[in-house]
């Protein structure tokens, strides 16, 4: 089976594999071309709301998109961070197809996407983002940091709050004695509220 069904089982990245296939969408499927790679359950790190999931091979975090629907924006998004200077974890985007196998050995064909970033081991670094009860945590971060990391962190928040970087979320390295100690992931622009909120949190550390 290599095309998707509305019947078919939904795919579930905690359990399954999948594939991903950089390159033209309206090639035929081949989910064993050479340059396909094959992510396991051991290689998945994150569920999504927006993808089917973030898998990890080495040092690089895949995030991958079952349709191309949103591939514009997304492009689009990391582009205006890139050319304003955001630190987003070298994040870049392509299309290509995407195999889940829900039912081994049969798979499905989704033509989609990849944002494709650096993986930030946890320690040295953090995560962190603006959800719910979000301020202890965030607070708890920066009281390890070095006084170089929270000027980096201001000075990308700054920038964050200027580009209005909503749902601003991604990694912090506080030990670090260098200034390049954020970086941003799921790049989203409308809302500058949480990106301020964070700046504000920032200044009472410095």
């Amino acid at each position: 089976m290599s095309t998707a069904e509305p019947h078919a089982l939904a795919f579930d990245p905690r359990t399954q594999e999948i594939r991903w296939d950089v390159g033209d969408v309206n090639r035929p499927p081949d989910p064993n071309r050479p340059t396909v790679i094959r992510f396991t359950p051991a290689d998945f790190i994150s569920l999504s709301r927006e993808s089917l999931g973030v898998w990890r091979r080495n040092n690089l975090a895949y995030k991958l998109y079952g349709t191309t629907n949103q591939f514009n924006r997304v492009t689009q998004d990391l582009q205006t961070a890139r050319n304003n200077g955001l630190p987003i974890a070298g994040a870049t985007a392509a299309q290509g197809l995407v195999y889940t196998y829900e039912v081994p050995p049969a798979f499905r064909t989704q033509r989609g996407f990849a944002v494709v970033a650096t993986f930030f081991p946890q320690p040295p670094w953090r995560f962190f983002d603006g959800q719910g009860n979000w301020q202890p945590a965030f607070r708890d971060i920066l009281r390890s940091a070095t006084n170089n990391a929270l000027i980096g962190i201001r000075r990308d928040l700054e920038l964050a709050v200027r580009l209005r970087l909503s749902d601003p979320q991604g990694f912090i390295n506080p030990t670090t004695q260098a200034t390049n100690s954020i970086q941003f992931i799921d790049i989203h622009y409308g809302s500058d509220v949480v990106a301020r909120q964070m700046l504000e949190i920032v200044r009472e550390f410095i």
